[in-house]
């Protein structure tokens, strides 16, 4: 390992925790966190009819606006571990928020890709039975 490799990686452990422990989508300095062309990917979405993909900085940001307005989420127990490659990181954390009088605890596992100190590559593994568990149907969480 180089000094600028573990420089980078943790550059990027720190970045990754500060998205989520300063979570609002709705501020400029939070969106700036994100890459033009970022791509996030929910490989168990699909199960429940919610998008398995989304991509570009302005789709990203709604995602992230839709599911905060919707849930008043925010993150807990945050741990962010570097990998072998500097660019990625991988975060374990609980979401907490409600919609409506049903609780949202959730557990996630995100992949994180930073590249030049942006956000790149965004890939979260979450327990589907929570959303609908919360939501009863995917129109509600679309419709927030």
């Amino acid at each position: 390992m180089t000094a600028n490799n573990d420089n980078l990686r943790e550059a990027n452990v720190a970045l990754a925790r500060s998205i989520f422990e300063n979570f609002n989508p709705h501020d400029q300095a939070w969106q700036d966190n994100l890459a033009d062309d970022a791509v996030m990917a929910f490989p168990y979405a699909a199960s429940i009819g919610l998008p398995p993909r989304v991509e570009g900085k302005d789709a990203a940001i709604g995602l992230f606006k839709g599911v905060a307005d919707a849930l008043g989420l925010s993150f807990h127990d945050i741990a962010v571990q570097a990998l072998a490659d500097p660019e990625w990181v991988v975060v374990e954390q609980r979401g907490q928020g409600a919609f409506k009088d049903n609780p949202y605890n959730q557990q996630y596992v995100i992949f994180l890709q930073f590249r030049d100190g942006k956000l790149r590559h965004y890939r979260e593994y979450f327990d589907c039975k929570v959303v609908t568990d919360c939501f009863g149907s995917v129109e509600n969480l679309m419709a927030g």
